[in-house]
């Protein structure tokens, strides 16, 4: 059940079925001798890399054969037979976040969690359905390593990706983050931790970092190996704020302006726009028949489309936004060569309601080159792999390529050889 009436609902389209709903894993490590022959792992994802689940009793609903309560946990994200016409806005009502007063929460009489916090169930496959495997391949590979066993010494940190690091849903998760890392430490006699993000995740680690000591770090970190760092920001984030992010699924099968408004309600999307520091203000990022929009006119755009609270949810990010050494040995991986959103262009009468025309340049088919690269200025960066090409370096096809699954296997197990950096692989301009 993903918050909908089937029965009604199947008189509207016949490709709906039921959403599997099941119980939450705590994820917690029981008590008992671990091996201590391999250091531990702990995976960040990216956003929409968590399952959520929710429940919810409300007094309103969208339309009549939305459920206003569900008294038990159920799927919200990720469940595909809610993004169909109509369904959609059921879905949506339960997943937007509401801003008021500076801060996010939940919708009234919404209640979310995520899945399997400690364990990789939450971050393995994101639709209970199995529809849709993110992690598997890469938990399974190290899995396969002698000694690693899941939810003890192999865990995840799944996180409710709608939020941003410095709001208090975010800052909790740090806490837990920390908590989860010292745990595994004790319970696995000691050993250091193998940080592996993904994607945004890899800002929320940047985050994590600034919040604990030097000495800390050098106790509990052994590496943190980053996959398709966000770290300066995607250009694709803008589209996703002025006419919805829905990879060109085509408008009959998803309305793009049902998901903008939910996307809009993210504080995370926000905190994915390309940084000044990375895009000039004579770099134009946004072209519309009455107006040009850089960096430094976020606030412009999103009034101009239509959203005025955009400009008050973007100081929300103050604090979060600096690109700070995380101080600790790192290993880059991401993809490259493939077209990937630079600049979008809107026609007559089509801002801010219909997708714009994009303008690629290089990146991993999310993130600009020029953010991936970023990780090349940190101070202990130990090695440095980029993947060429769809098939073995996109955003997320990345995660399941054999050769990176297997490098990141043999960094873990330190049996990695390095590529030393050439002297202009750190001439990046800041």
């Amino acid at each position: 059940m993903c918050g909908f009436n089937l029965t009604q609902i199947l008189l509207v389209s016949y490709f709906l079925v039921l959403c599997l709903a099941s119980e939450g894993n705590a994820g917690n490590v029981a008590d008992r001798g671990q091996d201590d022959s391999v250091d531990p792992v702990i995976i960040v994802p990216g956003i929409f890399g968590s399952q959520l689940d929710g429940k919810w009793n409300k007094t309103t609903s969208p339309h009549y054969y939305c459920y206003k309560t569900v008294p038990d946990w159920t799927t919200l994200w990720l469940c595909f037979q809610s993004m169909v016409p109509k369904v959609i806005d059921c879905w949506v009502d339960n997943m937007l976040l509401n801003f008021t007063e500076d801060s996010f929460r939940n919708r009234d009489g919404v209640e979310t969690r995520v899945n399997d916090f400690g364990g990789t169930g939450g971050v393995e496959i994101i639709d209970k359905n199995g529809y849709y495997p993110y992690m598997k391949a890469l938990v399974d590979g190290i899995a396969a390593i002698p000694g690693y066993e899941k939810g003890v010494n192999l865990r995840a940190a799944p996180y409710d990706f709608r939020y941003g690091a410095n709001s208090p849903t975010g800052k909790l998760f740090l806490q837990d983050l920390r908590q989860l890392i010292e745990d595994t430490y004790e319970k696995n006699k000691g050993r250091k931790m193998n940080i592996i993000a993904h994607s945004m995740g890899n800002l929320y680690m940047l985050e994590f970092f600034k919040t604990v000591s030097s000495s800390w770090k050098k106790k509990y970190i052994k590496r943190y190996i980053a996959v398709s760092g966000v770290f300066g920001g995607s250009v694709k984030s803008i589209r996703a704020l002025v006419s919805g992010e829905t990879e060109s699924i085509p408008r009959v099968l998803v309305d793009a302006n049902a998901v903008r408004a939910f996307q809009r309600s993210f504080q995370s999307i926000y905190w994915l726009l390309p940084r000044k520091q990375l895009w000039g203000a004579d770099e134009p990022l946004v072209f519309t028949p009455d107006k040009n929009y850089t960096v430094n006119e976020y606030a412009d755009l999103l009034d101009d489309a239509g959203f005025p609270d955009g400009r008050e949810i973007l100081k929300t990010l103050d604090g979060s936004l600096d690109f700070k050494d995380p101080g600790v040995d790192v290993y880059c991986i991401h993809g490259s060569d493939i077209p990937t959103a630079a600049q979008f262009r809107w026609k007559p009468k089509y801002f801010p309601d219909y997708q714009p025309n994009q303008i690629d340049g290089p990146g991993d088919g999310t993130v600009n080159k020029r953010s991936l690269e970023l990780c090349k200025k940190f101070k202990r960066l130990k090695d440095y792999k980029v993947y060429p090409g769809i098939k073995f370096g996109e955003h997320m096809q990345i995660l399941l390529n054999p050769d990176v699954i297997q490098y990141i296997k043999d960094v873990i197990s330190e049996t990695a050889t390095s590529r030393k950096l050439k002297a202009n692989d750190t001439e990046l301009v800041f």
